[in-house]
């Protein structure tokens, strides 16, 4: 692709024909846990949902209204930890983000009115939107190619991981403690996590390579590492003062990227409407069918693991065939299973096992085809812009988030049958994205392969 040659000759080799060692493989470890914690605290309202709304008698339009603002700060995070992570680097823009929401969650377990949980969610949404796209980035930059498709996949599903770790903390807590002990354990938990990841967490190799004046700091995580002469890629780094030059937005609208950008901006939105109307108001939907807390809760969990599945299969079967087929394939077959659980009978709690089966082969297709997306964002865009193009990706899932948040509310009126048809049609606009793509990640092997 032409975009290639935006980057820097040092940053495509100095790690590619290097085995994955040890501290690459903790640094990643350390940055998928932060995306664990974005999953958790992300849904934490959506599980307290059925239970808040009980104990303070409010309709589930305000309670739409609330999950809204928080996907206008998740927006408006998105696009900022873009910028500060490809202009000041990834390590701040995600810890940042990390200790942005881990305060707004420990704060939500306190709060005495909906006006209170509106703006702490939405100040939540502001860490919470950064982090998945600057993680897929960091993530990218310290791995070799051979891994890249599989470790930036591993960092999205966590989301799921967080996810699933919700529900099952939720079945668990909400029927004993209420619905504020989520709150209270998921932000501590956040914080306490924030203070040691600053300690430890290193800065993404790539960005530094093309920082000449943080050359030092590039040849100490190279050691680390392993890089058989880091020395010279910091003498390279230092005097390849071309490779500091900040490249504008614009150019993701440019004749190279545009049709990605858009592309991708288009899968992201249906997908992420997708996800976040289960995230948000399928405990809720499943409740008013006549379901239990606890069933509520296990179906969202189920989702999940279906989700952690499905994506670490895809990363898999994208090494051998590309991510043009197989995310086209994960699409369709998520809106068939949107339709199949829109056409199943489940009033008055009927047919729980087949619901609870459905929702885990959602995850496992629709749900898992999102995670994998990030990858293909990830090798769609070059270093000195990627952060930001996936921040504008993330954006416009943001604004499908918006949309579901107020959507959610009219369509669990509409009973099943409206609440997953309206998930089928917006898979299909999913599997539309994933067709205009042209930045695909080409099966291992191919020589064209974008660093």
């Amino acid at each position: 692709m032409a975009v290639a040659t935006i980057d820097s000759s040092s940053s495509q080799s100095m790690l590619d024909d290097l085995p994955m060692s040890a501290f690459q493989l903790w640094s990643v470890l350390m940055i998928a846990a932060t995306v664990i914690l974005d999953g958790l605290d992300n849904q934490m309202l959506g599980l307290a949902a059925p239970s808040l709304l009980k104990q303070w008698g409010i309709g589930r339009e305000a309670l739409g209204s609330v999950f809204a603002l928080g996907f206008v700060g998740m927006a408006v995070g998105t696009l900022t930890s873009g910028w500060v992570g490809d202009r000041f680097g990834r390590r701040g823009a995600l810890i940042i983000g990390v200790a942005i929401f881990g305060v707004a969650t420990l704060l939500t377990g306190f709060a005495d009115a909906l006006w209170q949980v509106a703006i702490l969610k939405m100040l939540a949404g502001v860490g919470l939107g950064g982090v998945p796209g600057t993680a897929s980035a960091m993530i990218a930059e310290f791995t070799p190619v051979r891994w890249r498709s599989i470790a930036v996949t591993f960092g999205v599903v966590c989301v799921s991981i967080g996810g699933i770790l919700g529900g099952i903390a939720a079945a668990l807590i909400l029927p004993g403690l209420g619905w504020r002990w989520l709150f209270y354990i998921g932000g501590t938990a956040t914080l306490l996590f924030v203070a040691w990841l600053w300690s430890v967490l290193p800065e993404s190799p790539r960005y530094l390579a093309q920082r000449p004046d943080r050359a030092d700091e590039l040849e100490h995580i190279l050691r680390r590492i392993g890089h058989p002469d880091p020395a010279s890629v910091r003498h390279q780094a230092h005097t390849t003062r071309d490779a500091v030059h900040y490249e504008p937005m614009r150019k993701l609208f440019g004749p190279a990227l545009l049709r990605d950008t858009m592309a991708l901006s288009i899968a992201m939105f249906s997908g992420m409407f997708m996800i976040y109307l289960m995230f948000n108001w399928a405990p809720t939907m499943l409740n008013s069918a006549g379901f239990g807390l606890q069933t509520a809760s296990l179906g969202l969990t189920s989702f999940n693991m279906g989700g952690t599945t499905g994506a670490m299969i895809a990363s898999l079967a994208i090494i051998r065939f590309g991510s043009r087929p197989v995310l086209i394939l994960m699409a369709v077959v998520g809106a068939s299973v949107c339709a199949t659980l829109a056409l199943l009978p489940i009033d008055g709690g009927r047919n729980e096992g087949a619901v609870l089966a459905c929702l885990g082969a959602l995850g496992l297709f629709a749900s898992a085809a999102q995670s994998a997306m990030f990858a293909v964002g990830a090798h769609a865009f070059p270093t000195v812009l990627r952060a930001r193009g996936l921040g504008l990706m993330g954006a416009a899932g943001r604004a499908g988030a918006i949309v579901s948040a107020i959507a959610g509310a009219i369509l669990i009126g509409w009973s099943n049958l409206g609440f997953f048809g309206a998930l089928a049609a917006l898979m299909l606009l999913n599997a539309i994205g994933f067709i205009a793509v042209r930045g695909h990640i080409p099966p291992l092997g191919r020589k064209d392969m974008h660093i």
